[in-house]
């Protein structure tokens, strides 16, 4: 099991606190105190930690970035970036000091995290860093008369700087990012040692009377294929889509983007960046978006080959989306919080967030094809005896029901820890791969097991009963 360490937080019982809290949130998979604790006396002790000044998320960041990083060592990486909405509506009554979402009606906080995979395989590597975002109630400077650190949407630049920082061991990192990252500020301030693919949100200007979309839709194909188009399942029973394959044509080029008016006069008056277009080529069903993805990169794009790498790095954006379906509705449930505070809930969902990408790093490399080491998933090689002991419970006598995977990799551990989840480990027509919450239960008894298993080994080296 990976290490339930949130930080030291300067005293040791803080620091036994935080590990006993993560372990719960990774145990029961729910952001409700009331669940967590085993007492009233924990209950009150869960509390006390996250109110508590000295227990700062950013130690507990640091502490998730140095797993993170350890495992991206030597690699190309994708630093995967969004921004999802907490909405609490349904607990405004017992909720204090929090600001608006993005309807403007009800209260709740914004959580954006930086996730990073393995760029040629896809596999989760951990957590680089997250904020927690509460909109203070009043009114707002117009966001053209503020500086770029004074805007929320800083965020983005944050996650640039972190990437850097955390991920300075990779052997490259690429900070993946939608429309809401389409900021010129950004790819003027990166870090030299972090690329940008960002999907552009503006018609901007590349040049005198020319503009991006149409510059770009007069280059010459390059390539037709198909792409999955994801479902969406909207937000409270909105903007809801179904699954689909759409045709889309690739074309790519360079440009050079002007500043603009409301950006800083110290930043560069141009950049020359490479783009990626990619159209749907028929129309989409009635109702529905044409498939467009100008993508904006400070990779060089020479060759087709070099496009469609950066197409397929974009679509690993969606496993934040997944990201998000753990933390809120798959595995933590973290909307049905009854912290009162926003300070203290800020704490919580990024002790959820820690959790929920734990839950997806098994879930994506459940099948093998992430091509990753146990290493990735375990905290130290004394918890390999354990689970070879409870990987020989669980198989059968049938080839069907052994686990078909290298002991030596991340899909290993992934199938032991469906299987204590409940599934039933047949992959034939009919029976559905393993999800977030069946791999939520399979963790939680794994880690108990493991413990009780090295508490065993310790008992045997010192002697005691």
């Amino acid at each position: 099991m990976v290490e339930a360490c949130l930080g030291r937080f300067g005293d040791h019982r803080l620091a036994a606190t935080g590990a006993a809290l993560l372990g719960a949130v990774q145990r029961e998979q729910t952001m409700c105190l009331h669940a967590l604790a085993h007492s009233r006396a924990e209950r009150r002790r869960f509390t006390d930690f996250l109110d508590n000044p000295a227990v700062s998320r950013v130690e507990m960041l640091v502490q998730a970035g140095r797993l993170t990083g350890r495992r991206a060592s030597g690699r190309h990486v994708l630093a995967i970036a969004d921004t999802s909405e907490l909405n609490f509506a349904g607990h405004a009554g017992r909720k204090r000091g929090f600001g608006k979402v993005g309807n403007g009606r009800d209260i709740g906080v914004f959580v954006h995290p930086v996730l990073a995979l393995d760029a040629e395989r896809g596999g989760v590597l951990g957590l680089v860093d997250a904020e927690v975002i509460n909109r203070a109630p009043g009114p707002v400077a117009h966001r053209r008369t503020r500086a770029a650190e004074e805007k929320e949407s800083r965020r983005w630049l944050t996650g640039v700087e972190s990437a850097g920082a955390v991920l300075a061991a990779a052997a490259s990192v690429t900070m993946v990012e939608d429309r809401e990252g389409d900021i010129y500020d950004q790819f003027a301030r990166r870090p030299e040692t972090v690329h940008l693919l960002v999907r552009a949100a503006r018609d901007r200007s590349v040049g005198p009377g020319l503009k991006l979309f149409a510059t770009a839709a007069a280059w010459p194909e390059v390539e037709r294929h198909p792409v999955t188009v994801p479902a969406k399942r909207g937000t409270y029973g909105k903007g809801e889509r179904r699954e689909r394959t759409a045709e889309v044509a690739v074309r790519f080029g360079e440009v050079q983007l002007s500043r603009p008016a409301s950006a800083a006069r110290s930043l560069p008056a141009q950049l020359r960046l490479r783009v990626v277009d990619v159209r749907e080529v028929a129309a989409p069903p009635q109702g529905e978006p044409s498939v467009h993805w100008c993508l904006l990169t400070t990779h060089a794009v020479e060759t087709p080959a070099d496009a469609l790498r950066m197409v397929r790095w974009y679509r690993q954006r969606w496993t934040i989306e997944q990201l998000f379906r753990s933390l809120k509705t798959a595995a933590m449930d973290v909307e049905q919080s009854q912290i009162t505070m926003p300070h203290n809930l800020s704490k919580l969902v990024t002790i959820g967030l820690i959790a929920a990408t734990r839950v997806m790093q098994v879930v994506i490399g459940r099948d093998g094809t992430t091509g990753q080491p146990l290493s990735d998933a375990i905290a130290h090689p004394s918890e390999i005896p354990a689970l070879q002991a409870i990987n020989a419970t669980l198989q059968g006598r049938t080839d069907k029901l052994k686990n078909p995977f290298d002991p030596a990799s991340l899909a290993w551990y992934a199938w032991i820890v469906a299987r204590m989840g409940g599934w039933s480990g047949y992959t034939s027509k009919g029976y559905r791969p393993p999800g977030p919450k069946t791999i939520a239960r399979g963790l939680r008894k794994i880690d108990a097991m493991v413990a009780g298993w090295q508490i065993r080994d310790r008992s045997a080296v010192t002697g005691l009963p």
